[in-house]
């Protein structure tokens, strides 16, 4: 699990905790339009008939975001921030709310208003309808940017296309995940997190709600055109391996067209006396020679790439498997 220097404040207590549901919330930076957010969340989830908590994760923000959580916790005993010493980034940021909630299920939703709070209550009704994990899929965004569309659509195909675990289109962080979800997701202890990744890596039975992503309440979003193309990197990094055998992949393309090329100029020039009429120069001779030993060092690259893989898969230390406890009929021991 990831190392964080995070305190948790306000202890609490409720009265009916095997209806508790947890709000995950995490934010950086965001106090110009939290407020706003808060009453839109807190307006949906008066009308459920639910006990709930709202978990604020600020990620280290520089401004007064954790100061109107706090105020909000005087009032509202539902209200609980959990501060991380430092800005960790939003994976690390939705790891730390996941391990403090308490909820028998839980529902990760941004502070910036882009995810629309009135579809709470249908992640909930397929919950109770027997899903352990629903996800959010974004159909459209409001105001969402060229450079952003044109490269999630890229990035979903290239992915999909190449991984043995196949991403939803649009799906993102705004999901419910059930307790026994987020017992198997504590387990997995590495760092460099993707959580909607390792959460589609658990498997267990899925719901997908649909909805149109709102503009942001306020400023711009923090994930630049940097941070994203680092996300993506990092999805590939972190959930397949393909890119380790492109090379390897290529230098047998090179290896065999440069070897079928040769062969046939040994024939046609030095055996038949060039009848064709091609005139290979003995510089095109050692082009195509070096050609073939270029294909042979990526081959060899090729399969240092299988041995990292496996290394890459082992130091990830995830577990060899998860056991559906609900659905699991045997006695435990």
């Amino acid at each position: 699990m990831v190392a964080l220097n995070s305190l948790l404040l306000s202890c609490y207590t409720y009265d009916n905790m095997s209806d508790l549901l947890s709000i995950v919330v995490p934010a950086y930076n965001e106090a110009a339009g939290l407020s706003k957010f808060h009453d839109q969340l807190t307006a949906v989830l008066d009308k459920l008939p639910h006990t709930f908590e709202i978990l604020y994760c600020d990620d280290g923000s520089t401004d007064m975001s954790s100061n109107l959580v706090k105020g909000w916790n005087h009032t509202d005993k539902r209200v609980q921030l959990v501060r991380l010493s430092r800005n960790f980034g939003k994976e690390a940021a939705l790891s730390a709310g996941i391990s403090e909630a308490k909820g028998n299920a839980i529902i990760m939703i941004d502070a910036d208003g882009q995810h629309p709070v009135g579809h709470i209550a249908e992640f909930i009704d397929k919950w109770q309808g027997g899903a352990q994990v629903v996800v959010g899929v974004r159909d459209a965004n409001k105001n969402e940017g060229g450079f952003k569309r044109i490269g999630s659509r890229i990035f979903y195909k290239l992915f999909n296309k190449f991984s043995s675990q196949p991403l939803i289109p649009g799906s993102t962080d705004f999901r419910l995940i059930d307790a026994v979800v987020r017992e198997a997701f504590m387990d997995l202890p590495e760092t460099d997190r993707i959580t909607r990744g390792l959460i589609d890596w658990l498997g267990f039975e899925r719901a997908y709600v649909h909805f149109t992503a709102n503009a942001r309440m306020h400023g711009t979003a923090t994930y630049n055109k940097r941070k994203l193309i680092s996300l993506a990197a990092n999805s590939f990094v972190s959930l397949t391996a393909t890119p380790l055998y492109v090379f390897g992949y290529l230098g047998i393309l090179i290896t065999a067209a440069s070897f079928v090329l040769g062969c046939a100029i040994l024939l046609e020039q030095l055996i038949l006396n060039d009848p064709l009429g091609w005139n290979f120069t003995g510089t095109a001779m050692l082009g195509v020679l070096i050609l073939f030993l270029v294909g042979i060092v990526l081959l060899s690259q090729g399969m240092l790439s299988v041995y990292i893989s496996h290394i890459h898969e082992q130091s990830k230390r995830r577990p060899l498997y998860v056991i559906d406890r609900k659905q699991t009929t045997t006695k435990q021991g």
